[in-house]
């Protein structure tokens, strides 16, 4: 039922973000970045290929910033770390991981 909800999310971004009046990055949303891993970790899963997710993410996002986000979690679902991530944990991951980093800033001032 998760796959099925972010597989779901997923496809609503994707939509979103193909479309030029809609255009939205991910890069800092937290929710949509971890959605995306976990749809990356479950193409892993389903055999589908570094290169052929590598070029789904091209497909939908041509923001240079989005690109760079999709590729750093392709890169690391994908290696040796992410190996082992079912598309939930990817999604936790990845989240957690996000929101920590946009909390860091405000703990400096």
């Amino acid at each position: 039922m998760k796959r099925a909800v972010i597989t779901a999310t997923l496809a609503v971004c994707l939509a979103q973000s193909a479309m030029q009046a809609a255009a939205q990055t991910v890069n800092d949303q937290c929710f949509a970045i971890g959605d995306i891993a976990g749809q990356v970790a479950s193409w892993r899963m389903h055999k589908k290929t570094k290169a052929q997710a590598l070029d789904q993410a091209a497909k939908y996002y041509q923001g240079k910033a989005d690109q760079q986000a999709l590729n750093a979690i392709i890169e690391r679902i994908y290696g040796p770390e992410g190996k082992s991530m079912t598309p939930d944990q990817a999604s936790m991951v990845f989240t957690a991981e996000c929101a920590n980093h946009q909390k860091a800033p405000s703990a400096k001032e």
